[in-house]
């Protein structure tokens, strides 16, 4: 009869872990630095990947999922590419994820991809560019908006991770297209 302290660490996880196979990236603050990676299992607690550049441990970084967005963490666990790490997020976003895992469990990412928290709207705004940091205007025409973000059809890409502008607006780079980027809003701090 097996004790459930003596249960393996894995068996001892807070959060029910998946096995997925998912386009991912990493950013590094510290070092402005941003590395393509395979998320190979997620939970609602932290995730396991794959990088050829698997930065050292506690780390802290930016994963995106794809799909499920964006985790702030540390790295708890790099051998040779394969890497772990332990998200640092609100309850909410954490109930938000074990919703979006359900989802894909039963249906695939077609359930995932339709769980946006805010409604995106196509307009025909008067947005013609964003601002880099330098001050430096960039053109670019609004696709569409929520919220939380936007996506911008552009010809110039700054790094993911990068603070924009979009009017009165601050927002970082989240993600690179074909014809653009996608930027997520940052929230204002309380005064």
């Amino acid at each position: 009869m097996t004790n459930a302290n003596d249960a393996a660490p894995s068996e001892r996880r807070d959060h029910e872990r998946h096995r997925v196979c998912l386009a991912g990236k990493i950013f590094i603050a510290g070092a402005g630095a941003v590395f393509d990676c395979t998320v190979t299992n997620l939970s609602a607690g932290g995730a396991g990947f794959w990088c050829a550049g698997a930065p050292p441990l506690d780390t802290p970084l930016v994963l995106y999922v794809d799909g499920f967005g964006r985790f702030e963490g540390a790295v708890t666990r790099s051998v040779q590419g394969d890497a772990g790490v332990k998200f640092s997020c609100s309850d909410a976003k954490r109930k938000r994820l074990e919703e979006a895992l359900a989802g894909f469990v039963v249906d695939g990412m077609k359930a995932v991809t339709r769980l946006r928290r805010f409604e995106r709207a196509r307009v025909a705004a008067a947005i013609d560019h964003f601002s880099l940091a330098d001050g430096e205007a960039v053109a670019c025409s609004l696709v569409d908006i929520s919220l939380q973000g936007a996506l911008l059809r552009t010809g110039r890409r700054p790094a993911i991770g990068e603070i924009v502008h979009l009017g009165q607006t601050r927002g970082w780079v989240i993600r690179h297209l074909d014809d653009g980027i996608a930027i997520q809003f940052l929230q204002r701090s309380a005064a």
